[in-house]
């Protein structure tokens, strides 16, 4: 498995963890009132997005050292159109994915289900992206394009 590869992979169990731990966290705040309801979840996506970001800094920094230690490998020092190319498909899966989450909550909206459906279907297709993201990652690297 190749650095790219390995990297995705824990950045995907990050995720998964964080996701869930905020996500669960979340469930017994979320049948409060309709009033409240937007701002509980404003808060969840805050600290999602303030989670997610600072779980994978750490979670990188812990990775490159012991992928340092376990494998003398150090972390590639630069990017070529390989790279690039790999990342900007990467990029435009993980938008294709958030787009129909984002239309799947606008569309839950039009046929009069509650605010919250609205709100734990963006959750999900937060997620759900981000997943995208890196599998599409490990997908091309591992198919050497």
């Amino acid at each position: 498995m190749t650095y790219h590869a390995k990297k995705a992979s824990v950045s995907i169990g990050t995720s998964i963890l964080v996701f869930f731990f905020l996500y669960m966290g979340m469930q017994g705040a979320a049948n409060a009132e309709s009033d409240t309801l937007p701002s509980l979840w404003g808060a969840f996506f805050i600290k999602l997005l303030v989670a997610e970001v600072v779980a994978n800094i750490l979670i990188m920094m812990i990775f490159n050292l012991v992928n340092k230690l376990a494998t003398n490998e150090s972390s590639p020092s630069f990017a070529d159109e390989r790279d690039r190319g790999i990342e900007l498909k990467a990029i435009r899966n993980f938008c294709f994915v958030f787009c129909a989450g984002f239309f799947a909550a606008m569309a839950a909206l039009m046929f009069h289900q509650p605010l919250s459906a609205m709100f734990h279907i963006l959750a999900f297709d937060f997620f759900i992206a981000g997943v995208v993201l890196n599998l599409s990652f490990i997908f091309y690297y591992q198919r050497g394009f």
